[in-house]
């Protein structure tokens, strides 16, 4: 009994502080089952790929994430915790913290945040060069409806005056460069400033091991249905890995060929993207996005990598035939969630059918070799809580472009959202 009565004591004097000033909660679970059909194409051989790698068809998907909000002793806290588990030949479950972090007015203009935050300096929908303190969004859910992303460990100083503000963060042990060491430290800052009522940002981060990146953005309303916005980031050196074949002839590699040829250059590597959103009639949403990026393959880059590939697979019938193989998964990896090559427009259009019931399509085209994704989508909303969905994957383009190569050739995944 006593061992009881000073678990509850302690869980009092925890909580009375919430009680009297509020604690709000929301838990968002998600289960989806996909399927994925794999087809022949220069990166997977007679299913090469897909036989080493392991892939399979079929796997099912469980999540439940947890956000909790409270106000104790004047300071705002926030934690979201996401644990999952997913089944393909075995159930593998984890957990982790997408965000932990307090929040406190120091003055009346002047607030500090410190922990692992989802920060969002960006005002493009699916692509963000300039914003330099958040992880890449998912093509499939830019709007982190699914919170798969998570957030860096960072403190965060703002200043907000009367139409600006001015915000200083210091971040750590991000997506560290593999030649250097697991301490990473990086400085970014944001001058905000609503001008002739266009929101425009100066963003810059400074690097502990890298030159400096310097960009900026700008969203700009007109009307009620449209708004146009943009965003620039440049950086001297691409801290990409690149594979040695836009520098060799073709060979045979004894190690994995994907280096970062780029990182020492003078050069200044570019990214910058311009869009609209409008509304349609009947709340029809739209968005259109050009996005560049001077760190993708050039076109002459692109196909001396898939000249490469060819080479390596006409050695998989000779006694060189392993090391061969893998030549060709290692060619896997200039493949990238956010495009492997330069220059892409993105469509986005959302449906209203019903009060509850949406369609909604995004596709991603490269303009430098016509190949595309497409993403279509169906949301059914029951009783404000739960939501079915439908959504797939289409890949499509010749052989030698980008997603036409790509070994996904179509998929699709089912599942309910439940919001509490």
């Amino acid at each position: 009994m006593i061992k009881l009565n000073r678990l509850a004591t302690l869980t009092l004097i925890f909580l009375l502080p919430m009680n009297l000033w509020g604690m709000n909660w929301q838990t968002y679970g998600l289960y989806k089952t996909s399927y994925v059909d794999y087809r022949n194409t220069l990166f997977n051989p007679d299913n090469l790929a897909v036989n080493q790698l392991g892939l399979v068809n079929w796997d099912s998907h469980f999540s439940q994430y947890l956000n909790l909000q409270a106000k104790i002793f004047s300071v705002d806290w926030r934690l979201d915790v996401m644990g999952t588990a997913t089944h393909t030949k075995d159930w593998d479950a984890n957990g982790r913290i997408k965000q932990f972090y307090v929040q406190k007015d120091l003055f009346e203009n002047l607030g500090l945040m410190a922990g692992r935050i989802l920060l969002n300096w960006g005002t493009g929908y699916a692509f963000n060069p300039a914003n330099v303190v958040a992880p890449q969004k998912e093509l499939s859910d830019p709007d982190n409806t699914e919170r798969r992303l998570a957030g860096n460990d960072l403190a965060k100083l703002e200043y907000f005056g009367e139409s600006y503000s001015f915000a200083l963060v210091y971040l750590t042990n991000l997506d560290v460069h593999p030649k250097i060491n697991a301490s990473d430290h990086r400085l970014a800052i944001r001058l905000y400033e609503n001008l002739w009522n266009i929101d425009l940002s100066l963003i810059g981060l400074a690097h502990q091991h890298r030159r400096p990146i310097f960009g900026g953005n700008f969203a700009y309303v007109i009307g009620e249905r449209l708004e146009i916005h943009g965003e620039f980031a440049a950086q001297k050196g691409s801290y990409l890995p690149y594979h040695r074949a836009i520098l060799d002839e073709n060979t045979l590699y004894f190690e994995n060929p994907l280096q970062f040829l780029k990182d020492n250059e003078r050069r200044s590597f570019k990214q910058y993207l311009l869009g609209i959103n409008y509304t349609l009639p009947k709340n029809i949403g739209w968005i259109l996005e050009y996005y560049h990026q001077d760190q993708g393959y050039s076109r002459r880059e692109w196909q001396r990598v898939i000249d490469q590939v060819k080479f390596a697979s006409s050695y998989l019938n000779t006694p060189l035939a392993e090391l061969a193989q893998g030549n060709v998964l290692w060619s896997l990896n200039i493949f990238s969630s956010r495009g492997a090559m330069r220059d892409y427009l993105m469509n986005y259009v959302n449906i209203p059918v019903a009060r509850n019931l949406e369609l909604k399509s995004t596709s991603l085209i490269n303009l430098a070799d016509g190949s595309l994704v497409s993403i279509p989508e169906i949301d059914l909303m029951i009783k404000n809580h739960f939501t079915f969905y439908g959504r797939s994957f289409i890949f499509k383009g010749n052989k030698n472009s980008e997603f036409g190569g790509l070994f996904r050739s179509f998929a699709i995944e089912g599942g309910i959202r439940l919001v509490l």
